[in-house]
């Protein structure tokens, strides 16, 4: 049964799954959608047209769907919405604004954690399991893949993106493109090694973290010949490893800023 605080403002039009509970002044928009078991705790503002899905929680004073801050787009027309998926945490002072007609949207997955006065910024895409820590700040456009985490302080530019399983530490600004199963830090972010203990937690065993290692060796410690030269050879090597040939097809194919330099490369 659905719990409605008298304080809290539901407009006409927006729709509540069962067993929703939306706490002290709240504000849900008319287009607003919110799964089953979503909890409101309390000062939330929601609008546009976003979704929630099923057992997630947003905690006090964020604002979701708003709006965004793209210059180019000012009306309420031109908003293409935002979705947040299923059993998401969303804390405190979070700003996540809602697409333009560059994108089919603003689209959060399943399982993520955004933490106090993190902002994701118009027409990201944000995959499953993904952590930003306090005041991470992603600018418009920014592609995050699964199971990324970004650290306290973290900024990304717009159109940037992050591989999954990547690792940025805390107060780093990324401006090239994030290697996926790599860690990223530094205040221009570089490639310093692979995620080790990451990938552990993930169950990646060792031969796939030794494949992955030679992929960036390649990339980052090779002398020979050109990059796309020394890729060519080691994939020869990792052709049978997935998770390698997925770090080489980043490289090639899925990269659009570069993936930036490295200094003292593990």
């Amino acid at each position: 049964m659905t719990e409605i605080h008298p304080t809290a403002i539901i407009h006409d039009g927006a729709v509540l799954g069962t067993d929703c509970k939306i706490g002290p002044f709240c504000i849900v928009g008319p287009q607003v959608v919110l799964g089953d078991r979503v909890e409101l705790v309390s000062h939330v503002v929601i609008d546009g047209k976003t979704s929630i899905g099923s057992d997630s929680i947003v905690y006090p004073f964020a604002v979701l769907g708003v709006m965004s801050q793209d210059l180019k787009w000012q009306e309420e027309s031109a908003m293409t919405g935002l979705r947040i998926g299923k059993r998401c945490r969303i804390r405190e002072y979070v700003t996540i604004h809602s697409g333009t007609p560059a994108s089919d949207g603003t689209v959060i997955g399943d399982d993520c954690q955004i933490m106090v006065n993190a902002h994701v910024g118009h027409d990201c895409k944000i995959g499953n399991g993904v952590v930003m820590s306090n005041l991470v700040q992603v600018a418009g456009h920014v592609e995050i893949e699964d199971h990324a985490i970004l650290s306290g302080g973290v900024m990304v530019l717009q159109f940037a993106r992050i591989g999954r399983n990547a690792f940025i530490g805390g107060m780093s600004g990324v401006g090239n493109d994030v290697l996926p199963y790599a860690i990223y830090e530094g205040p221009r972010a570089k490639y310093r090694t692979i995620n080790r203990v990451g990938l552990m937690r993930h169950g990646f065993t060792n031969e796939d973290m030794h494949a992955i290692y030679s992929v960036y060796s390649a990339v980052f410690k090779g002398t020979d010949g050109t990059v796309a030269d020394r890729l060519a050879r080691v994939r020869k090597e990792v052709k049978n490893n997935k998770y390698a040939m997925d770090a080489i097809d980043f490289i090639e194919n899925r990269s659009k800023r570069g993936i930036g330099t490295s200094d003292n490369a593990e």
